[in-house]
């Protein structure tokens, strides 16, 4: 209130009654099969605004932005969800707008007439509230703002982040949602101290009849590339007549470029099918007796549970002759002569490249 005295700003609560009004947010979220869900980033109540702006930007493992922009993407009826043509498996950075009643929002404003301007500012930071220390989160818009050129900025050679600081002459301007008033800033404050998931468990819980399947020495994945030369047991196909690339990451994520395989290769299965793109792949674990294979296309749950004696060569049809998926991830679990888990691991075929069959030797 003081603020608004000393600059003439307009600071109100709640002035719509009975509405809703947009307030900013950004999150990070990890995709499944052409969609992103933000679920766990939103209230119960909170809805993403479909008729709002949705911006959404590859992230690598870091957070850090590489600027590859997703477009023609909805939101579907729930409101917690992004839907389109989207990678599996992949962190994405939104910024998004979500709806919020109006009596939880104040809304901070400085009024003066247009003289143009260049950039729409939107920024987030966080408001002490005096009587009790909380910190709320606030968003501030600047709807019209010019960059100043004297703005300098420096790098350093050991890696370190560095920051650096601009200088924006702010002018009147309209905000996304209301095209009939001006303004040369607005802040709102969200006066919301409700986390987005109430459901707080703790991540180190004890059972006493617990089993941990992974090793302490075991935190990447067992999977392996196996050798172009390698035979897989089936026929006289090697691993080089399946696979023209591939490389397996520590958390099982696939990079791979592989051969169409256009004959009936009823060794592989002789009732089929049996054409199509195939993965074979070899893994190491010591004392394994029983391995049970569970697969998965898309989003939900493994299924397909099959129980088969332990073997070091596993070979999965992943895609139709067309490329079109039929596993996207594999999860296989090893067990010792006790029926004990011993290892669980899980490959992932989000980056696969499907070719034409391998070009015969002349």
């Amino acid at each position: 209130m003081g603020f608004a005295i000393l600059s003439g700003a307009g600071l109100f609560q709640g002035e719509y009654a009975n509405r809703q009004v947009h307030v900013h947010r950004t999150s990070q979220a990890y995709s499944s099969s052409n969609e992103i869900d933000l679920t766990d980033a939103l209230n119960e109540d909170e809805k993403v605004c479909a008729t709002a702006p949705v911006f959404v930007v590859e992230a690598e493992a870091d957070g850090s932005i590489t600027g590859d922009m997703l477009e023609n993407l909805t939101v579907d009826q729930s409101g917690k969800k992004l839907i389109g043509t989207i990678p599996a498996s992949k962190t994405y950075f939104v910024d998004y707008y979500v709806v919020k009643d109006s009596t939880v929002v104040d809304e901070l404003q400085i009024d003066a007439e247009n003289f143009g301007g260049y950039y729409y500012v939107e920024a987030s930071t966080l408001f002490r509230r005096q009587n009790d220390g909380f910190d709320m989160p606030a968003e501030l818009t600047f709807p019209n703002v010019k960059i100043q050129s004297n703005f300098t900025f420096s790098m350093a050679s050991t890696g370190d982040p560095s920051t650096f600081s601009f200088t924006m002459d702010a002018f009147p301007g309209y905000t996304y949602f209301e095209p009939r008033r001006k303004v040369l800033c607005a802040m709102q404050i969200i006066n919301d101290p409700h986390a987005a998931n109430t459901n707080i468990l703790p991540v180190f819980p004890h059972d006493d009849a617990e089993s941990l399947p992974e090793a302490a020495e075991d935190s990447v994945s067992p999977f392996q590339v196996m050798d172009a030369e390698a035979s897989l047991e089936l026929g006289n196909k090697t691993a080089g007549d399946l696979v023209k690339s591939a490389t397996i990451s520590d958390n099982g994520s696939v990079t791979a470029e592989l051969y169409k395989i256009d004959e009936a290769w009823t060794d592989f299965s002789a009732s089929g099918p049996n054409t199509g793109y195939f993965f074979p792949t070899q893994i190491n674990v010591p004392g394994g007796d029983e391995m049970t294979l569970a697969k998965k296309n898309g989003e939900g749950e493994y299924s397909n549970e099959k129980i088969v004696p332990y073997d070091e060569t596993i070979v999965a049809r992943i895609a139709e002759d067309s490329g079109t998926s039929v596993i996207t991830d594999l999860r296989i679990t090893v067990k010792d002569k006790e029926k004990k888990v011993i290892a669980e691991s899980e490959l992932h075929f989000d980056n696969i490249t499907y070719g034409d069959t391998k070009p015969k030797a002349q």
